[in-house]
């Protein structure tokens, strides 16, 4: 049964907010990549005056930032397509199990509101693990190349 078309407004806004929340991650990439190819730069035109294992650190937290990466944007896809079906009166605990099953998850959405909040929040999470991810790249790369 769909719910009444208020709380199908406000979970499609919920939704899209997050979708949004979760296009920062783009940006961060963005600025990974950059610290990265300037962390190969530093390396190949300073050589031995650079901390190469402090680099190498950098360089495996640019790679575990990309994992994070790929799990936001996934993610803001998802959150994109529930607002967008949401606001057209598609039933969200469908969409919510219709998900479950793909992803191969056997707990069934009870409260939507509840498993919308719960599935806000492990995004949102991942979206500061890239963002940490990110600072300590940039971290390590400063470090790297002061000392």
């Amino acid at each position: 049964m769909t719910p009444p078309e208020q709380e199908l407004n406000t979970l499609a806004a919920k939704a899209a907010v997050t979708a949004s929340l979760l296009n920062i991650g783009s940006y961060i990439a963005q600025i990974s990549v950059a610290l990265l190819m300037l962390g190969l730069l530093l390396l190949w035109l300073l050589g031995h005056s650079v901390s190469h294992p402090l680099l190498l650190a950098a360089m495996a937290m640019a790679l575990l930032q990309v994992y994070f990466a790929l799990r936001v944007r996934f993610d803001a896809n998802i959150f994109r397509t529930w607002a967008n079906r949401w606001h057209g009166s598609a039933d969200p605990k469908a969409d919510l199990n219709a998900f479950d099953k793909q992803v191969g998850r056997s707990v069934a959405a009870t409260d939507i509101k509840t498993d919308l909040s719960n599935r806000r929040a492990g995004a949102l999470r991942l979206l500061r693990l890239q963002l940490i991810c990110m600072v300590m790249q940039l971290l390590m790369t400063a470090v790297a190349v002061w000392f």
